[in-house]
């Protein structure tokens, strides 16, 4: 009985000083834990955005040249930058409720002045009009273009006059939800010419069609509009002004740095593998 006793009062007391170890080192932990708790995790801008190579591709790391700049430049004001990927449309109603910051990459039309808060310009993008290289095609102002059939994307801006002659039913345009569709509906002849930017059309030939039909598809040199890219940030959010400002600060020393022109070289390699030479840079 009194061999039972002591190995109970063993037992008792391997207990007492194994709780009171835990609850030693519980203490000691907590410091730690208090620290890691007080470090704050930085503040998220949310941007609305959709895929349009080579400015923005969301199977890259960071959504395509665009999306390197604009995570580069909140990233040195402390900020983290969340992409996500809707339809055009989606994109505007989203920010204009302030269920997003911003949205990119947007021309900055009067419209969308009124709207959101534009950023200072961050690329130089050229519209212009492709073609089959087996159509000729001449044109100097919108009511050359009335004889053919255009081909659309909802959502897109073409500049004001080719948007009042739309409207007007002076111009024949058919729009479709989908880029690459455009692309497709000119290669087999359905539609006549297909307005794009410059760089993202010629990125898309290089990914839709086969390399033998590359020379197929050509632009025309005169510009339907040329219009930077921007940042639209909400209005709704209480906070765009603020972003903005940030980002146009960031967004202008990367400008003076050189820095800008880097990140944003990428765009023009499509053109130049589908044409060769060196690619042409908008004005």
């Amino acid at each position: 009985m009194r061999a039972y006793n002591k190995t109970l009062i063993k037992a008792l007391l391997w207990l007492g000083i194994s709780f009171s170890c835990t609850q030693a080192l519980g203490a000691a932990d907590a410091p730690s834990e208090a620290l890691s708790a007080d470090v704050p995790n930085p503040p998220v801008v949310t941007i609305a955005t959709g895929d349009w190579q080579p400015y923005v591709d969301s199977n890259m790391p960071d959504f395509g040249p665009m999306g390197m700049v604009i995570r580069t430049a909140f990233a040195r004001a402390g900020y983290d930058v969340v992409f996500s990927v809707y339809p055009w449309t989606r994109n505007a109603q989203f920010v204009a409720n302030g269920e997003r910051d911003a949205m990119m990459p947007y021309y900055c039309s009067d419209e969308r002045a009124v709207q959101f808060l534009c950023s200072d310009p961050i690329v130089a993008g050229e519209q212009v009009f492709f073609y089959r290289a087996d159509m000729p095609f001449e044109w100097k102002k919108v009511d050359d273009l009335k004889n053919y059939t255009i081909g659309a994307t909802l959502g897109y801006f073409y500049g004001q006059p080719f948007e009042d002659a739309e409207r007007d039913g002076r111009l024949s345009v058919k729009r479709v939800a989908d880029d690459h569709a455009n692309l497709r509906l000119l290669m087999r002849g359905f539609i006549d010419l297909y307005p794009q930017d410059r760089a993202v059309g010629y990125g898309m030939v290089r990914a839709v069609l086969p390399k033998e039909d590359w020379s197929k598809i050509v632009h025309h040199p005169r510009p339907l509009h040329s219009k930077s890219l921007h940042v639209l940030f909400s209005r709704a959010t209480g906070q765009g002004e603020a972003l903005r400002e940030i980002f146009n600060r960031e967004l202008s020393a990367m400008r003076d740095s050189g820095e800008l022109d880097t990140l944003l070289e990428p765009i023009y390699a499509d053109q130049q593998a589908v044409r060769g030479g060196k690619p042409e840079t908008p004005q």
